[in-house]
């Protein structure tokens, strides 16, 4: 049962402690709402550009309100946990009353975007809060469930973004955000594993406490798992390449695709790392080096007319 003195009245909240518990560093994540507008070539237009943008900033909103409660209901354990006992609410920076008050804000914020767009928009983003409510509860101690509901918020991204445009999200598209999400989710329990086997005994069983899925999982496992969604995400990205298109010359943007992809498995299967994806992103120059080749390639094709006989 949380503290009586949680509810108790406290002075206002610092303005650094109610940002850090929106975690602006993981919006990485919702740029894939600007995936719509992006891969059907509207970038250029601005009406287009300022629906996805909305689009954007109300998964945005929605994620702070998730993330938020998630803190609020974790805030017995993450105060037991050598990292996230630094967060605002278990730190008690923030108070229950405090950071319940500024989740209803974020959802009315979100649900007041969506619907700027539409019913549909205002709906994915409801069922993306409502699923993510369910994983805090308790989706998030099931193994598979987990990975996968995880990915679920990433396709939902993806049409929050196409719905936002007015324009069908492409089969090939969808199946690779799937398997590049459950990649990136995957490799995040790996690196979750790896760094409590390096903790002393007493931080270890505090940390597994924390997170009771991991028991659940093995490296080996995660290994293999890993390695099949990556195969299959560059897979689904060259088809879409081939087959997405009339014009084939997509192709060649490929190839830093596959590169991001070895980079990143080498972070986690060889330094560890991958415990927080949006870091590496970051961080690491060579991923960085990838995500732009590949994006000065594909505009180059889609937006500026480059092209090659490719049969």
């Amino acid at each position: 049962m949380a503290p009586q003195q949680d509810f108790l009245p406290r002075p206002m909240p610092s303005l650094t402690g109610l940002v850090k518990l929106l975690r602006p560093r993981q919006w990485t994540k919702n740029l894939v709402c600007l995936g719509g507008v992006f891969f059907s070539g509207n970038a250029l237009s601005r009406h287009a550009d300022v629906r996805a943008g909305i689009a954007l900033a109300g998964f945005c909103a929605a994620s702070g309100f998730v993330y938020i409660i998630n803190d609020v209901l974790d805030r017995e354990q993450d105060g037991k946990h050598p990292r996230k006992k630094l967060r605002p609410v278990a730190s008690g920076e923030v108070s229950v009353r405090q950071a319940l008050g500024f989740a209803a804000g974020m959802l009315a914020a979100a649900l007041a975007l969506g619907s700027t767009l539409g019913l549909g928009e205002a709906a994915i983003l409801g069922l993306y809060i409502v699923m993510n409510i369910a994983y805090s509860l308790g989706l998030k101690t099931l193994s598979l469930v987990d990975a996968m509901v995880v990915a679920a918020g990433f396709i939902l991204r993806v049409y929050a973004g196409t719905v936002a445009v007015s324009v069908a999200p492409s089969a090939w598209l969808l199946l690779c955000t799937l398997f590049l999400a459950l990649f990136l989710a995957f490799g995040k329990r790996r690196a979750e594993i790896n760094a409590v086997g390096t903790e002393p005994e007493p931080v270890r069983r505090e940390v597994t406490a924390t997170r009771a899925v991991l028991h659940k999982y093995n490296v080996a496992m995660l290994d293999r798992f890993c390695n099949i969604c990556a195969t299959l995400t560059i897979a689904t990205y060259a088809l879409f390449t081939v087959l997405g298109h009339t014009d084939r010359t997509l192709i060649i943007t490929t190839p830093p695709v596959v590169m991001g992809i070895f980079r990143y498995l080498l972070l986690v299967e060889r330094y560890q790392e991958g415990e927080a994806p949006d870091a590496i992103l970051l961080k690491d120059w060579a991923i960085q080096l990838a995500i732009v080749l590949w994006g000065i390639l594909y505009v180059a094709v889609i937006y500026f007319g480059l092209h090659i006989d490719v049969q």
